[in-house]
């Protein structure tokens, strides 16, 4: 028996890449003769959590709560493979293969730069970024196996620091359904945060749509569904979107059931999506959407996507064909209301965002996995 331990230090905040993480696990336990652990450094959240989260079976991955990197080293001695997401710190092992999972796409960072921050001041960016240069550094040199989550992120590892990576996009489920019509609505899918990289702009989507709800979108809704943690930050910028929209069909499902997430996809016409906008993606490419996950799953449902033309978004969508991309709020307004009077094949679009999003399957995950990691069991 070949052992796999699996290690996240961002399981709690319940996003795309610990679901990733965890359908990695599941896929590879899977294979014979492999055991496969995942390594929660907190002792607080539980397997039964991360399996209601991500609606992944677990049962045949191991638990072991790790709480110290000290620790991780030691129990890491005789396993063969450790894999590891980590945005920003080199996590060490002593298992025989290391697998790094990347799943930002860092612009470039030199002493120069770092040694710029500090003389302005921002002391936790320094120190995050020389963090990150070791993490980078031992990837590029180090790691057995690096895996990034779209070809954007490998692309721009590639050209900003050397590394070498093997895409492996994410798993998604079909969120199709029996039995839902279509209303005049409107969803965006995506968590909500005050103080992060990838921020999914609801304030400039919100915006657009009280611009039309009037007129062009009468009798139209906008709903945004995502999870939510209880810092000021976050509270304070969800009041200030409720307060912006008060009057409008605006509504916000904040930290809501799995089961309301998979009806609005039925029943919503259009998908928006907008992380990214205003940024120049080589300038500060992990501040446009790394791959879209939510996309994808609208697209499954039927639900015909308007999303920003950048980042991971360009290699899901082929505009005017299974969904369609805009680089202006002006695009964004006109394409979704051509949308809503007809003017476009709306069942061709349909059926052709359904046909794009198998790509993305997990059973294409699995083979895509198990084709990466046979190296290591061979």
């Amino acid at each position: 028996m070949r052992n796999v331990y699996v290690y996240n230090p961002f399981w709690s905040t319940f996003g795309g890449g610990e679901k990733y993480t965890l359908a990695l696990a599941e896929a590879l336990s899977q294979l014979p003769e492999i055991s496969v652990t995942l390594l929660p450094a907190n002792s607080f959240i539980h397997k039964a959590d991360l399996e209601a989260f991500s609606h992944i079976n677990l049962g045949r991955v191991g638990y072991r709560v790790c709480p110290s990197l000290a620790e991780l080293k030691q129990i890491t001695r005789d396993v063969g493979v450790f894999v590891c997401l980590s945005n920003f710190k080199r996590v060490e092992s002593f298992a025989q293969r290391h697998v790094q999972l990347l799943q930002i796409p860092y612009r470039g960072i030199s002493a120069a730069s770092i040694l710029g921050k500090i003389f302005r001041g921002r002391l936790g960016d320094a120190a995050k970024d020389f963090y990150r240069m070791r993490l980078l550094s031992f990837s590029r040199d180090d790691a057995d196996l690096v895996i990034t989550n779209s070809q954007f992120v490998s692309d721009t590892l590639l050209r900003n620091f050397r590394i070498k990576s093997c895409v492996l996009y994410p798993p998604i489920q079909d969120f199709a359904l029996e039995g839902f019509s279509r209303r005049h609505l409107i969803l965006s899918v995506g968590r909500f945060f005050g103080k992060l990289y990838n921020d999914k702009r609801y304030d400039v989507l919100t915006d657009a749509f009280r611009r039309v709800s009037r007129s062009d979108l009468q009798g139209w809704e906008y709903h945004i569904v995502g999870n939510a943690s209880a810092d000021s930050a976050t509270e304070k910028m969800l009041s200030a979107l409720r307060e912006q929209n008060k009057g409008f069909p605006v509504h916000f499902h904040v930290n809501c059931a799995f089961e309301k997430v998979r009806q609005l996809y039925n029943e919503a016409t259009i998908f928006w999506h907008a992380a990214g906008y205003e940024v120049d993606e080589e300038l500060r490419p992990e501040n446009v959407e790394h791959f879209g996950m939510t996309t994808v799953e609208a697209m499954s449902a039927g639900c015909i996507p308007v999303v920003i033309k950048k980042g991971g978004q360009k290699e899901i969508i082929l505009d005017g064909v299974n969904g369609f991309s805009w680089s202006t709020i002006d695009e964004l307004i006109s394409r979704s209301v051509g949308i809503a009077r007809g003017d476009v094949p709306l069942a061709e679009i349909r059926q052709n965002a359904r046909k794009r999003s198998e790509d993305f399957s997990i059973d294409r995950f699995r083979h895509r996995a198990f084709e990466l990691f046979s190296p290591f069991f061979s």
